[in-house]
This record gives C-alpha cells, structure tokens and sequence, in this order.
C-alpha cells in the first residue's frame, strides 16, 4: 500500500465529517427558520427563554411555541406566557394557583426554579399562550439568525465549511488518480528498448 493511498483514507474521513457538518448546520437553520416563521401560519408564536427561573422544565435558549388558549381551559401546572406592567415585559412561568375574583380569573405564577411565586397576580386576559413545545437550545439559533451579524456568521460558517469540503473533494480526488497513474505505469525491462518486440 503506497502512502498516497494511505493518506486517501483519513482525507475520506474527514470529508465525511465536513459533510455531516455542513448537513447539521442546514438543518438546524432550516429548523429554526421553521420554528420562528412557521409557527405563525399556524396561529402560535416561537419566543426564546432568556432567562433560568423555568429550568429545568425549559433550559434559558431554548425556543417555545405558544399556543393560545381560552382563560377557561387554563389549569394548575401549565407553563404560561404572560405580557405585563407598562412595559409590556413577557415572560413565561407555571401557573401555581388560580384565583376567582368580582373582576374575573387571576393567575399566580412561579418559576420552577424560583423559591417564591412571583409577586403580584396577573389577570388571564394577560396571557399571549400555553407552551406546547419546547425545543433546547435552537432558541440561540433564532436569535442568531435575526440580527445581520448573526447572519454574517451563520453565512461564514457555512461558506468556510463548503471551501473545506472543496478542497477536500480535490485532495481526495487526487489521490486515487495518482495511485492508479503509478499502477498503470509501463514497467520496461533491463536491457530492452521501448520500441523492442
């Protein structure tokens, strides 16, 4: 076995891992690109958790997809996201208690990882959904894919992979033709001419 066909086998196995490399990065943008845009043709909404306080039920980067819900059908348990206060801040937390008032339902919420609910009730005409999937996290993804120098890296690394898998595809291209070249070589023998019967 000559050395170039020796060195043919660990530059097959690295085109293999670009390959699988690249094959990853596509699918895990075509995910999030499925998550953030396709979750709205069907009436839901994607967000990303930015913080801890529902691990480890949802891990901070994690995308969610939302579903509305009727304030009738809210339960004890269920993972909620909630806009409040002035600013319109969302976050999302489990329901822990339900409370029946004059004015109508009032939720109270809690981060599972926090020790204490939070600290005021909300109404349930403040809540944008139910949590009907979570997926880890790709949320980092979608929020990569939504700022230009997010864009500009995804696209780099993507480029940089496929010239990778280029000059790869020509090394090992090579290699082989080079063995058979050698192979296929005429082998003269001592003392004969190239124009000898």
């Amino acid at each position: 076995m000559t050395s170039r066909v020796v060195l043919a086998i660990p530059i097959r196995a690295f085109r293999r891992f670009l390959d699988l490399a690249f094959l990853a990065l596509a699918l895990v943008v075509v995910a999030a690109l499925v998550l953030s845009r396709g979750a709205q043709l069907t009436g839901r909404t994607t967000y990303v958790v930015g913080g801890p306080s529902m691990e480890p039920a949802l891990h901070q980067g994690s995308a969610i997809v939302v579903e509305p819900v009727a304030p009738a059908d809210l339960r004890i348990g269920d993972i909620v996201t909630i806009r409040v206060g002035p600013e319109r801040a969302i976050f999302t937390h489990r329901i822990v208690r339900i409370v029946e008032r004059p004015d109508g339902r009032w939720l109270e919420t809690r981060g599972d990882s926090n020790a204490a609910p939070d600290p005021v009730l909300v109404p349930v005409s403040a809540v944008i959904g139910r949590v009907a999937l979570a997926i880890s996290v790709i949320g980092y993804v979608i929020v990569a894919l939504s700022t230009p120098s997010g864009l500009l890296l995804t696209g780099g690394l993507a480029g940089a992979l496929l010239a990778l898998v280029l000059l790869v595809e020509g090394a090992e291209g090579s290699a082989p033709r080079l063995a058979r070249t050698a192979r296929s070589a005429p082998v003269s023998r001592p003392g004969s001419l190239a124009g000898d019967a």
